[in-house]
Formats: C-alpha cells, structure tokens, sequence
C-alpha cells in the first residue's frame, strides 16, 4: 500500500514537469524561457525535494510500522506468558482449594468421630458407675451373708461340737466334741464318690458311736 500512494504523486509530477516543458518550447522569447526555465527548475528542485521528503516519510512509515508490528508482537508473547501464568497460578489455587477442603472434611469427620467417642466414654462411664455400685452392693451382701454363714457355722459348732478343717477342699476334715461321752474325735471323710446323704449319715454314726 505504501508504493501505491507514492507512485501516484510520481506519476503527477512528472506529468506536470513534461507539460512544463511543452510550455517553454512554445515560447520564442529569450527572457520569457529563461523565467520559464527558472521556474521549472524551481519546481523541479521542489519535486525532488518532495520526493525525497516522501521517500523519508516512507521509509520512516515503514520502520514505525515494523516497530508496531514487533511491540504488538512482543506484547501478545508476554500476554501469552502472563495468561499461562495466570492459569498455573488459578490451578495452584484450585489445588490448594481443594486440599483445604479435603481438610476440612477430614476435621469434621475428626469432630464427629471425637464426638461419638466422647458419647461412648460417657456411656461406659455410667456402666462402670452402675456395675461399681452393683459390686459394692454386692460386696455388702457378701460380708452380710459371710457373718450370716460365721453365725450359723459358729452356732452350729456350738450345737454339735464339730470344729471344721477347711484347708483341705477335696475332703472333709475336722474334729468332733462329744460331750456325753467326754471324748473328742478327729474325722476326714473322702467326697470324691459320696452324696450328701452317705456323708451325713457317716457323721451321725461318729457322733453316735
């Protein structure tokens, strides 16, 4: 495009230059041609000049519009690096988001499932109370019924002068007071193989005998 404004003024000038000297031609008189001459040369010099002012203007015309070019060019490659960095830059957020979310989730979860155990641990704290205060209750009863057994065996021991033996656990051991016949007597009476029955009966036929 820049050769085709250029070549149109060319083309102008010259027309104008030959017309010119057309003029002169036709014209006989010495002073007259000389003016003429003087003029032409005039206006050819200020043709030259303003080719030479358009070859410049072109020529600068030219390097503006490579230095555009490269600036547009320049700029469109650092816009280029700028938007990648902007979506590497996004993604790392994106990435960090969702950890940060992950984390969340699994604190939550932590919260709940500390939640629960806390629950739990209440839970069994009360069954712990509950089974403490059973045992304690338990605990009564048994030294209730131990000094109700001491009583019944210490007034048994009384009433049928028998004094037991309880080292041994596979059999029966112990001494016997017959106070009618003034006598004490040792016992041991095997259980392994004897009922109740056979065992009550041997003691009455010690204390009888």
């Amino acid at each position: 495009m820049p050769v085709e404004s250029s070549a149109e003024p060319m083309l102008a000038w010259e027309a104008t230059r030959d017309a010119m000297r057309q003029l002169v031609d036709s014209y006989d008189n010495e002073e007259t041609l000389t003016r003429r001459k003087t003029l032409i040369h005039s206006v050819e010099s200020n043709i030259t000049n303003l080719e030479q002012s358009e070859s410049t203007l072109e020529s600068n015309f030219d390097s503006i519009i490579t230095e555009i070019v490269d600036k547009i060019n320049e700029s469109s490659k650092n816009f280029s690096q700028e938007e990648q960095n902007l979506q590497q830059q996004q993604k790392h957020i994106t990435d960090l988001e969702n950890e940060v979310n992950e984390i969340r989730y699994c604190v939550d979860e932590a919260k709940e499932e500390e939640l629960t155990l806390q629950k739990k641990i209440l839970h069994y704290k009360e069954q712990a109370s509950e089974r403490v205060e059973r045992i304690d209750e338990v605990e009564v009863q048994k030294k209730e019924e131990v000094y109700r057994l001491q009583t019944q065996i210490s007034l048994h021991a009384h009433v049928t002068g028998i004094k037991w033996n309880y080292d041994d656990i596979d059999s029966i051991k112990g001494e016997i007071d017959i106070p009618s016949k003034q006598i004490q007597k040792k016992f041991e009476i095997e259980k392994e193989g004897r009922s109740d029955f056979d065992i009550v009966n041997q003691f009455w036929s010690m204390m009888e005998a």
